[in-house]
């Protein structure tokens, strides 16, 4: 199987240097590579091509391994490039949007299109990153990093943009969980009680994570105004101490929606039942915008 790679930064890199030892022929696209992409180059006894154009035609995939920003530029550019029945498998951070945009812009041509994005980081696992994919030939591009041992899932039913679209939805936890991290562990630290927080937190892997955050969610309507208290009392707390949050005020604005929303319509959903909680909050957000302030 021939491979073009567009992008020779670390992802493009490491996904060249592994579908090389798959035995993938490999086409390099880069305008402007950097040391570590000539060095991998020469070590693999090609060129890398400036652009796409001329050095595409003859392959059966093509991975798009630049910023997402870029994306819809690069697609533009294969257009007479490709022929009908190449797989282009969109590797980039692009928004759900502008990978939506991209595959219509390729089927016009019969060509086709995946939207692959990186479920962790490649710095780290390298071209095992796991990966999600979502397209008609999803489960084709499976198959293609499989080789390597990439663990890639292919959404079920999934269209062009549903795979970043999940990205970006995991990306408001783990930042916001990131951030918050941060500003626990400082907190902790400043007042000597690291060690004794670790300890207070094992029962969140008994729990199991996705338990534990539904279980946040089910709960969070019925204890929202006390929840809101605590959050201010931790603000108190960090800025006393020296290290004042830049994140829990935004759980708090989050909590005083939900207080909000009550006090206009204190219908409160089925304790435990994750999808009438959420329903209700989509319903209740709609609701407190429009309350007066």
């Amino acid at each position: 199987m021939k491979v073009a790679i567009v992008g020779c930064g670390e992802v493009g890199r490491a996904y060249a240097a592994a579908a090389a030892v798959a035995g993938y022929d490999i086409v390099l696209v880069d305008p402007h590579p950097a040391a570590a992409a000539l060095a991998l180059a020469d070590d693999l006894g090609i060129a890398i091509n400036p652009s796409p154009v001329g050095c595409v035609g003859g392959v059966d995939r093509l991975w798009i391994c630049v910023a997402g920003d870029l994306v819809k530029m690069i697609c533009a550019s294969l257009i007479g490039e490709l022929p009908p029945g190449t797989i282009v498998v969109d590797l980039t951070t692009a928004s759900a949007a502008d990978k939506r945009a991209c595959a219509s812009m390729l089927s016009q041509q019969g060509i086709d299109y995946v939207d692959v994005v990186i479920m962790g980081s490649v710095s780290t696992t390298g071209a095992r990153t796991a990966l999600l994919a979502a397209g008609d030939r999803a489960d084709t591009v499976l198959a293609d990093f499989a080789a390597f041992g990439a663990p890639v899932t292919a959404m079920s039913d999934g269209h062009p943009g549903d795979a970043a679209a999940v990205k970006l939805l995991r990306t408001i936890l783990t930042k916001g969980l990131e951030s918050l991290a941060i500003e626990c562990f400082m907190a902790a630290e400043k007042q000597g009680l690291r060690k004794a927080l670790y300890q207070q937190l094992g029962d969140f892997d008994a729990t199991g994570f996705v338990n534990f955050l539904e279980m946040l969610v089910t709960s969070h309507i019925q204890h929202a105004g006390r929840r809101m208290h605590e959050v201010q009392r931790a603000q108190s707390q960090l800025a006393e101490i020296g290290c004042p949050s830049l994140v829990l005020a935004g759980s708090e604005a989050r909590f005083a929606v939900t207080v909000d929303a009550l006090a206009e319509a204190p219908a409160v959903p089925s304790d435990g039942d994750v999808d009438d909680a959420v329903a209700w909050l989509l319903r209740s957000t709609r609701t407190a915008a429009e309350i007066p302030t």
